[in-house]
């Protein structure tokens, strides 16, 4: 376990150090602050209170943070992979499974500085400049709670590790960068509008209104908007709950986060057993 460990740490260290010299994310970073600000003056609500900041930033969020997590993690593994740094890494007592956790675990540190500091930033802000009579809602008897928006940030960085994971994934599958743009991009706009138009389309058939809950958590942007309601917008206006099953909702998250693990590293380990298997197909349906 402990020979395990050090692979890991290994990785880690190296991709940390990649991740510190690439001021792009800097600059990413910079950029998600400036929109959540513009977002949140635009909207008025960091001027009321965290849960209505919640309310104005939860439909942004969306495609914001899925954005900057593909940024992130369309490249991590196949910058590797094209320039031959993973041969030579293959060569030492590193394996496969040791490489992506060393990969992916930075890279979910370079998203909590990319996306969870301009969160933090943002909530501080709300913090120190909401009119201090407008923390009681008028439609319930609790109190808007910087917990709340603490909930929300939890929620934001389970979303964007499920992006990365699945980027990553997307980096491993991708022969080049200009696949790696087109499979990311396709993953993107997958997983944001994806079940989203599944459930639409699922209840234009027909369906039952009452699988809206279940059928939600199964995408993550779904789960993470099913989870900002049950847990941050619902307890100041719907104390009872019932918008999504929050087990369902997390399992659906870090399912889809465990899943681009899987394929990354699966792809990593016997991608080229595949080509070399496909490569002969072709040569023998040639002959």
């Amino acid at each position: 376990m402990s020979g395990r460990l050090a692979g890991v740490s290994t990785v880690f260290r190296r991709e940390i150090a990649t991740v510190v010299r690439t001021p792009g994310y800097g600059v990413l970073a910079v950029g998600l602050l400036a929109a959540l600000g513009g977002l949140l003056a635009a909207g008025g609500g960091g001027a009321t209170g965290f849960v209505p900041a919640v309310v104005d930033l939860l439909l942004p969020t969306e495609a914001l943070v899925p954005l900057v997590a593909v940024v992130l993690g369309y490249r991590a593994l196949l910058t590797d992979a094209a320039s031959g740094e993973l041969a030579v890494i293959r060569t030492y007592p590193v394996r496969v499974g040791e490489y992506v956790a060393g990969v992916l675990l930075a890279r979910l540190v370079a998203l909590v500085a990319a996306v969870g500091v301009p969160y933090a930033a943002i909530g501080a802000v709300v913090w120190l400049t909401a009119a201090p009579d407008t923390g009681i809602f008028a439609t319930h008897t609790g109190v808007d709670s910087p917990l709340l928006y603490l909930r929300f940030l939890a929620f934001v960085l389970l979303l964007g590790a499920a992006y990365v994971s699945l980027a990553a994934a997307v980096s491993a599958l991708a022969a080049s960068r200009r696949s790696a743009i087109a499979l990311g991009s396709l993953a993107l706009v997958a997983g944001v509008l994806g079940g989203d138009l599944v459930l639409l389309r699922s209840l234009a058939a027909g369906a039952s209104p009452t699988t809206v809950p279940a059928s939600i958590a199964l995408a993550p942007n779904g789960a993470f908007r099913g989870l900002v309601f049950e847990h941050v917008i619902g307890v100041a206006f719907a104390p009872e709950g019932g918008f999504v099953s929050t087990a369902r909702a997390v399992a659906s998250v870090v399912g889809w986060t465990l899943l681009g693990a899987v394929v990354a590293g699966v792809t990593l380990a016997y991608g080229r057993r595949v080509d070399a298997a496909v490569e002969r197909v072709r040569r023998e349906i040639g002959d």
